[in-house]
Formats: structure tokens, sequence, C-alpha cells
């Protein structure tokens, strides 16, 4: 069976690269629902011959999510979860356009994160499919539309789906050592809003209850809770106060991300940042600390070994290097991870500079994560029909 999936994506390749070319020059930014949309139709054309039942969760604000199921899904079996996001960071304007297939790599917005990895799942699929396999096989692949700002519209729905799976696979890009992620840090985002005393900078003298100076107090503690050994990460990244130079500031604000590797880390972390926020160092100012939304941590545990173990048993048969990952950027795998199934990320193709212009898929990653994906699908399959 494994030779028959190889002699199918050696045949399909050249298709590969055709729709991944497709995809990245169709723009799709999170909030651009014609595009999104637009790279949802494409999906949906590639996989209307596999016999792949097609629901539509309709979005008024975003892209419409698609969920693709076999029949076997279709008849209520927990299913092979596959999923990936159809949206990207680049604006609609972003000069960063274009796509390029040379020197064994592939160039593009979006070209790893993740529209090789929804490539990638898609020919999985088409290759089960060319082997008779795939109608017996229970698998949804969920393909939302806002994961970059948070999945803001996506989030129940994985939830929902998580429910009624036994294993799932995400399609974010693999590692340069072709790296699978059995873990996530986790991310939570906050604001701080200071209020200080208005007055001119000529009379406030060194007694001036100024918001930009208690702000600034703030963020040196703030920053002081980076903590490398146990992985907990802390960045005021955005300031903002003041009307102008010759005023005391009575308003400043900062945006703060924190990442961490446990739930407690992160209820432990929260609780230092209320801490400081509780204390003014300057007489006269307030401080507020206010959540802003994130993901808990994907924890590694012996679920995700259990299921990586597959996986790499197939990487071994296949020849291709597969070591497991924690990875710091967080996805809807964290999402998933809560619901205590066994869950990975990064089975999409191996490359590097996501979220800038300098992003790339190393060529001959694409064919291999197919076998990849295809063939782990099959041995998880495998194991459950033996286990019940």
């Amino acid at each position: 069976m494994r030779d028959r999936i190889d002699q199918f994506c050696r045949r399909e390749e050249a298709g590969m690269f055709d729709l991944l070319q497709e995809l990245v020059l169709q723009p799709s930014p999170s909030r651009c629902k014609e595009g999104v949309d637009a790279i949802g139709a494409r999906l949906a054309a590639s996989l209307q011959t596999s016999g792949m039942v097609l629901e539509t969760a309709p979005q008024s604000e975003f892209g419409d999510h698609l969920l693709f199921r076999t029949v076997a899904a279709c008849g209520g079996q927990p299913a092979i979860l596959l999923f990936g996001h159809m949206d990207t960071v680049f604006p609609l304007d972003s000069p960063f356009n274009w796509y390029r297939d040379e020197d064994g790599t592939v160039s593009g917005p979006g070209v790893i994160d993740m529209k090789g990895g929804l490539v990638a799942a898609v020919y999985a699929l088409k290759a089960l499919a060319a082997c008779g396999l795939l109608a017996e096989i229970p698998i949804t692949f969920l393909c939302n539309s806002d994961e970059e700002i948070g999945s803001p519209s996506s989030t129940a729905l994985f939830q929902a789906e998580a429910r009624r799976s036994l294993a799932a696979l995400g399609f974010e890009c693999g590692g340069l050592g072709g790296e699978v992620v059995t873990g996530r840090k986790g991310r939570s985002g906050y604001r701080l809003i200071v209020t200080g005393r208005a007055g001119h900078a000529a009379f406030a003298g060194a007694d001036k209850a100024s918001a930009i100076l208690e702000l600034a107090h703030q963020v040196i503690a703030l920053e002081q809770l980076n903590d490398r050994e146990r992985g907990i990460v802390v960045n005021v990244g955005l300031i903002r106060g003041g009307i102008g130079p010759n005023t005391v500031s009575d308003h400043a604000a900062a945006e703060i991300d924190t990442r961490f590797l446990t739930r407690a880390d992160a209820e432990a972390t929260a609780a230092r940042m209320a801490q400081i926020a509780a204390r003014a160092t300057v007489a006269g100012t307030t401080a507020e600390l206010q959540y802003v939304g994130g993901r808990p941590p994907m924890e590694q545990n012996s679920r995700n070994a259990g299921l990586f173990r597959i996986i790499r048993e197939e990487a071994d048969q296949l020849g291709l290097p597969c070591t497991e990952e924690m990875r710091s950027g967080v996805s809807d795998a964290n999402t998933i991870a809560q619901l205590d199934i066994p869950v990975v990320d990064g089975m999409g193709p191996i490359g590097d500079g996501d979220h800038s212009d300098r992003e790339y898929m190393l060529r001959q990653s694409l064919s291999a994560r197919v076998r990849l994906a295809a063939g782990s699908i099959l041995r998880i399959w495998e194991e459950r029909l033996r286990s019940s």
C-alpha cells in the first residue's frame, strides 16, 4: 500500500505544486472574507472527486469554515481529525505577493503557513482515495478561516469536532529537521492601563502624577518576570500615552504578550502581573490589568507521545527524518489539546520564515509530507482496529 501511495505522489507531484501556486497567489488575510472563501472553493474543487462530504459553517465577518467528512465519519464513528487554516497574516496591499519555485525552494506568502499544509492534507486524502481506502476510514478535515487572529469564530467548532475524534493531526509547517510538534506553549494577552493626573510640564516638578512614568516602572517590573528555565516569556510589545512633551500624561497603556508551558505557570504569571499592577510607584497613579485573550498550552503528555510514536514509525519506514518538538507559537492544536485527545501538529511541509517576506518551503518536503500523512493515517486506523 505504501508503494501505491508513493506512485500516486510521483504521478501527482505537478498537480500538488499547481494547487500550491493557486493558493499562494490568492491573497487571504483573515478579515478578507472574499479571499479566504476563494481558498475554500479551490480546496473543495480539489477534493470533489474524493468521495468526501462537504459541510459549510457559514460566517458573516470571516470566511466560511469547511468540514470534509469521509463516508465512515458521516456514520458517527470517532474520526481522525485533520485541520488547517486558510487565512494568512499578509494584507491585501502587501508587496509580498509573488510565487517563486527555484533552486529547490518555493517562496510566497503563506507557502508554509499554511497553504503548503493544506495542499499536503488534500493530497494525503486524495492518495488514500486513489488506493480505495478513504471511504472506510472515518476522517474529518476541518479548514478554518481565522486562525491568525486567534480563531474567534472557529474555536467552538474545533471543540465540538475534537469531542467526536479519536486523534488529531495539524498541518502547520514541519521543523527544518523534520520535527513534528507534540507540545506548544500557551499564550495570554493583556492590556495594562495606567491613569494619572494631567498638568503643565513646566509647573509639575518632581511630584507629578505621570501615567507614563508609572507605566515605565511597571514595564521594568513586568519584563523581570521572564524565566528562561521555566519557559515563561513576558513581552511588553506596544506602549502609548500622553498628548505632548509639555504636558504631564494622565493616561498610558501597554500591550503585553505572555507565553508558558503549563497552566500552572500561566496562572502564576497572571497573579504576579496583577500584583505589579496593584502597586503604584508614582503617587497619584493607578493601574488596571485587563486580559484580552489567548490560548491554553498544548502540554506534552503520554497521549501525544503515543500518537507521535505512530508517526515516527511511519517516517522510519519511509526513510524520513522525524523528531518531536515543543514549539513556542500557538495554533488550533492548543484548543484541541484541552479535550484530552491525542494531537500533534507540524505535519505540513518543511520551511521557515513564516510571517515575513522570507517565507519559503523546501520543495522536496511537500511530497514527502503527503506520504507521511497518508501512511500515518493508515497506521492510526490500523492500531484503532487492533485495539477495538
